[in-house]
């Protein structure tokens, strides 16, 4: 076991000998008071908080501010529930109330490890990430609790990312990092990665929460361009810029599973935007290269090299139900922006679809395949319906 988990133990204890001296019923009080606070930080926080831009000193706050009031709860309660078990007096109904108390007071320090642990596992926080995922005793309580328990913590863990990237894994499911040979950054500099530069999109939108959403994407079929459904959702009327020129669209593939959404651009006549094409044979430590518009800004080439092809299990975009995806982990740094743009390789097609980054490496970035995107693209390469973008993520 990590010293994480020697700590997650250490702290149950502490608990069930304070539960054992304080009984099942003030237990059961300060255990109700315990996670009602909880629940209160974990409802009023997201509000609180919801101005201010992903960071880790926001990931720091919300966590503090959950334990306090999980804090105070516990006392509070705990003071009535005192007063009650004063109340009794047959011996033996006062032992089986202890044990019950330290039962209660156990489960209870267990499970709000679980809940800041769920949080923690999707931020980037140098070092405590990286051990919340490797905790042992955490993955286990995440196994005994129902699947829905994770939902219920969404607009929370929203808040703690330090990032604009949706979790893609488990949440205490380690990364597996393979090392490779750093990349190649004369890559940037071949033809038919420039030729490609005209094809890449910036996709804009104002979502329905009343965010503004950005990323990048890239001109595949005619009129066609694809990105991440997570840079669309619950947006009405994106915008794509290809080529210096800034066109409507609409879209016409939402896939929240795969986290793929392909956009109609009926204007998008521009001659020299040619549609690129995907390369299903990509693999490890091959050369590669990431094109889009990260954080907003300019374009931004970006050199990488495929580090391993994953299987990725972990929550749709909206944390609603598990998916796995067929991903390329890619040695490149890969920003909020970079989502739904193009891992090229040095013959200018595309590898694959940029859709998160490394929490515990900052050098790492995943992909989704060429493969795994295939059926979204062959039904969005025809397709001019508009289709619903759903809600926020």
């Amino acid at each position: 076991m990590s010293l994480l988990d020697w700590v997650v133990v250490g702290a149950a204890v502490a608990l069930a000998i304070s539960g054992y001296v304080e009984g099942f019923i003030v237990g059961a009080c300060a255990t109700l008071g315990l996670l009602g606070g909880a629940a209160l930080g974990v409802w009023g926080v997201p509000k609180a908080l919801d101005h201010f831009s992903p960071s880790v000193t926001v990931s720091f706050v919300a966590l503090l501010l959950v334990v306090a009031l999980a804090s105070f709860g516990r006392w509070r309660a705990a003071v009535i529930g005192a007063w009650l078990r004063n109340k009794m007096s047959w011996r033996p109904v006062r032992f089986l109330d202890a044990l019950a108390g330290a039962a209660l007071a156990a489960a209870s320090a267990l499970i709000v490890a679980w809940v800041l642990g769920v949080a923690v596992s999707g931020a980037r926080i140098p070092s405590v990430t990286s051990a919340v995922r490797g905790s042992q005793v955490l993955a286990k309580v995440d196994e005994l609790l129902p699947n829905s328990a994770d939902r219920a913590l969404q607009s929370f863990n929203d808040v703690v990312n330090t990032d604009l990237f949706p979790r893609f894994l488990d949440p205490f499911v380690p990364e597996r990092i393979r090392d490779t040979q750093p990349p190649d950054s004369a890559i940037a500099r071949q033809q038919p990665v420039r030729d490609a530069y005209t094809r890449i999109a910036k996709v804009t939108g104002v979502a329905s929460c009343s965010r503004g959403l950005e990323g990048s994407g890239f001109v595949y079929a005619p009129k066609r361009v694809m990105t991440n459904a997570h840079v669309v959702a619950g947006v009405s009327s994106p915008q794509v810029e290809v080529n210096g020129k800034k066109y409507d669209a609409k879209v016409v593939v939402f896939d929240p599973e795969t986290d793929i959404a392909v956009l109609y651009v009926s204007k998008l006549t521009d001659p020299a935007v040619k549609p690129l094409a995907f390369d299903l044979t990509g693999k490890a430590d091959d050369p590669a290269v990431v094109l889009g518009y990260p954080e907003n800004g300019p374009f931004d080439s970006e050199p990488a090299r495929i580090r391993s092809e994953e299987r990725l299990r972990g929550p749709d975009i909206y944390g609603d139900k598990t998916v796995t995806r067929e991903a390329f982990s890619i040695w490149a740094s890969v920003r909020p922006g970079n989502s739904g743009g193009p891992l090229l390789s040095a013959k200018g097609v595309v590898y694959g679809v940029v859709f998160a980054a490394s929490v515990e490496d900052n050098r790492t970035g995943y992909v989704l395949t060429a493969q795994q995107v295939a059926d979204d693209a062959r039904a969005g390469a025809s397709a001019t319906q508009e289709v619903s973008t759903q809600s926020c993520t």
